[in-house]
């Protein structure tokens, strides 16, 4: 009987122990199941993705970083490329047969830069001459102290802005502007810029295009930014008719480019008659959002036809130019 009443305990036992774990499955399920949804929420591994029914290891405070929360910043496109050698392929397709160009774009963003088949010929400068001389007296004051009175740059921005040709003969005697175009040349590593044969002819200096664009990105992005701010507000103020009545809102300054449907630019432009029988018609600057491009254009016209029609082919080739930055 004992031992019968004992077999019977060590049965009950074993259904009890049975009963038990049958019970204890579905709590250790519905435990471990809020436990993934708790990771799949919060992230597995990271802090703060422990189950909300435990407490938090010892210095944590169990809450999630707000930081580590926010979305990543979306990486940005690269820029496009392309754009310099197509406004030269467009520049150099819209120009009329009579018309001699020298064309170079480059692309400050991606650093690509485009020469058409003439930008590497030197051409009298006319007015573009200013920018040379500027950037020499500019250099020479910071360099080597060269003194230069207020009034003297009050006739530098008259000079780039309005073009005035009194102003720029003033400066030209007092700066030593014939050696502006070697010291300038030697100082930015140019290649075929050169002062004029005849001294005192300041718009007879002969410079590429090649040799503008690397002008214009000292001008931009290594001057003192007191020095290129003079320089860019001076040309960025330049109206429509120069001092001598010429109408200068051609090529870069038109109203295409310029305007308020266009992507913008700050330039200088030259114009000069007759040598050879040709006129000499230029803009040079930089356009689009952060003055993104440099481009240049340099032209030679047969006299005949006179301004208007010059300004008409440079307005032509300055629009189709920008359009291929676009």
């Amino acid at each position: 009987m004992t031992r019968r009443g004992g077999g019977r305990r060590f049965e009950w036992v074993i259904v009890g122990c049975v009963l038990a774990l049958l019970f204890a499955v579905p709590v250790v399920m519905s435990i471990n199941s809020r436990s993934s949804i708790s990771a799949t929420l919060t992230g597995a591994g990271s802090e703060g993705s422990a189950d909300p029914g435990t407490a938090a290891p010892a210095g944590d405070s169990g809450q999630t970083d707000p930081a580590a929360a926010q979305p990543a910043p979306a990486a940005q496109p690269a820029p496009s490329t392309g754009h310099a050698r197509a406004a030269v392929v467009a520049a150099e397709a819209a120009a009329a047969p009579s018309t001699e160009l020298a064309v170079a774009v480059y692309d400050r963003v991606t650093r690509e830069s485009a020469v058409g088949d003439r930008g590497t010929e030197p051409f009298m400068t006319a007015s573009l001459a200013k920018v040379v001389v500027a950037v020499d007296m500019l250099d020479r004051r910071r360099l080597d102290g060269l003194v230069i009175p207020q009034s003297d740059i009050s006739l530098l921005r008259r000079a780039l802005s309005l073009s005035d040709d009194s102003a720029m003969n003033a400066l030209w005697t007092k700066f030593d502007g014939q050696g502006a175009a070697g010291r300038v040349r030697g100082r930015l590593g140019l290649t075929g810029t050169s002062a004029p044969k005849a001294f005192g002819q300041w718009g007879e200096m002969n410079v590429p295009a090649v040799d503008f664009v690397r002008i214009w990105r000292y001008v931009l992005d290594e001057m003192p930014a007191a020095d290129r701010d003079l320089m860019i507000s001076a040309m960025d103020s330049a109206p429509a008719t120069a001092r001598d009545g010429f109408n200068q809102a051609f090529g870069l300054l038109s109203p295409a480019v310029r305007g308020p449907n266009g992507p913008g630019a700050v330039a200088k432009q030259g114009w000069m008659c007759c040598f050879s029988g040709k006129t000499y018609l230029h803009s040079s600057g930089a356009v689009g959002a952060g003055d993104r491009y440099l481009v240049i254009l340099l032209t030679r016209e047969p006299r005949g036809p006179g301004w208007d029609a010059a300004r008409a082919g440079l307005d032509r080739i300055a629009s189709a130019a920008v359009r291929a930055l676009d």
